[in-house]
């Protein structure tokens, strides 16, 4: 199924799509007695959910997709885990020399920081250096601690699309040789700096070990292009490695990692303004298409 959460920003109700239409999910899971208030309860007993609303959707009222804003399909993930230099290619733009193996490089991003698939991203005066970052998305159905990799693919519930929008000035701080300093939650964790969408493939509805094509546009130019063929680790390595450290819990989001073309990697780098559209797609993951505004503060 294609998930999707749609209406006003902090007022998003869950939703299948079907066709060119969605079907709201609330009225059929709430007569099932199922908990439904938000997408994360719908993941949360998703092998519940999933044949009942197949059983109803032919028969379910339907809004046309057209016209509808469709948010975040996990408008407020509990975590939202991003993976720092997971393509081999993006390391080599961005770094003089590759890293010592070890575990993923991980950190974090505020769920605030998330938003729909169509919103503007705003840039804020703090910066101007605003980069964009296209990657595949994992959310997390089962929960689980130390998930071994044989067992990975059972937590995840879906995948999606995912910008993981920086501000490269301030992400750096003082500079790579005050590591100390690094600014990353902040150059990573301003509001809209997470666009995800369009909607939640479910796993079922792929094969076993998916490989999703990534490509990103800036103003109709293609920056990036990729596939997750080429993660240095791959999903079931970052589940695994990810959950050592913490609980994974349904709705909770990994972000993969993103494949070379950023505009900071580029000479001379060449960062996001005010009215740049940016456009992000990926195999079975939709498209998402968004407008570079300035805060006014």
């Amino acid at each position: 199924m294609r998930l999707v959460s749609f209406g006003p920003r902090h007022g998003e109700q869950p939703g299948v799509i079907v066709g060119d239409d969605i079907v709201a999910v609330r009225p059929i899971l709430t007569a099932a007695a199922l908990p439904c208030a938000t997408i994360i309860d719908v993941l949360a007993v998703w092998p519940l959910a999933e044949p009942v609303l197949r059983a109803a959707l032919d028969g379910a009222d339907r809004i046309p997709l057209a016209g509808v804003r469709l948010g975040s399909p996990v408008p407020r993930p509990g975590t939202i885990v991003a993976i720092g230099f997971n393509y081999p290619s993006h390391t080599a733009e961005a770094l003089a020399s590759a890293p010592p193996a070890g575990p993923p490089i991980v950190f974090l991003k505020p769920p605030g920081s998330v938003s729909g698939p169509n919103d503007a991203i705003i840039r804020p005066p703090e910066t101007l250096a605003l980069d964009y970052e296209v990657e595949l998305a994992v959310v997390i159905g089962m929960p689980g601690r130390r998930i071994p990799r044989a067992s990975a693919a059972r937590h995840i519930a879906g995948y999606m699309l995912a910008n993981d929008v920086t501000a490269r000035d301030v992400a750096f701080g003082l500079g790579l040789d005050y590591p100390l300093h690094l600014q990353v939650a902040r150059g990573k964790g301003f509001q809209t700096f997470c666009p995800l969408g369009p909607w939640l493939v479910t796993s079922d509805e792929l094969p076993a070990d998916p490989v999703f094509d990534l490509r990103l546009a800036v103003n109709g130019e293609t920056r990036q292009n990729g596939s997750t063929a080429e993660m240095a680790v791959d999903l079931a390595g970052l589940i695994e490695s990810v959950s050592a450290t913490m609980e994974l819990r349904p709705g909770d989001v990994i972000l993969t990692g993103t494949p070379a073309g950023c505009g900071f990697q580029m000479s001379p780098p060449r960062f996001l303004t005010p009215g740049d559209r940016v456009t992000a797609g990926g195999t079975s993951l939709g498209e998402m298409s968004m407008l570079i505004e300035d805060e006014h503060v």
